[in-house]
């Protein structure tokens, strides 16, 4: 296995943690109704980001690595609030 596609599973699987912990904490009753947004916020950011590393391959063309990062930098600005829908090209 290449080490690009090394990085890409160990994102994921990363990302993988942190939606099992927020969807914990997005049920979690104990907590305030704003901490539970937060939560559901957060999942929504990490299914876009799987959705992002679900896109990657070793032999992106360049116009691909540029659109896959500028909705990576799109989902780190932030649209809270707003949905955020990303797929593959």
């Amino acid at each position: 296995m290449h080490i690009f596609e090394r990085h890409i599973m160990s994102l994921r699987s990363q990302a993988l943690a942190v939606l099992a912990a927020n969807q914990a904490r997005a049920a979690d009753q104990s907590l305030g109704p704003s901490d539970r947004d937060a939560a559901i916020l957060n999942i929504d950011e990490v299914q876009a980001m799987l959705a992002i590393l679900d896109c990657m391959t070793p032999n992106l063309r360049p116009k691909e690595a540029r659109q896959i990062a500028a909705r990576i930098r799109a989902l780190l600005e932030g649209r809270k609030g707003q949905p955020l829908r990303i797929g593959c090209l």
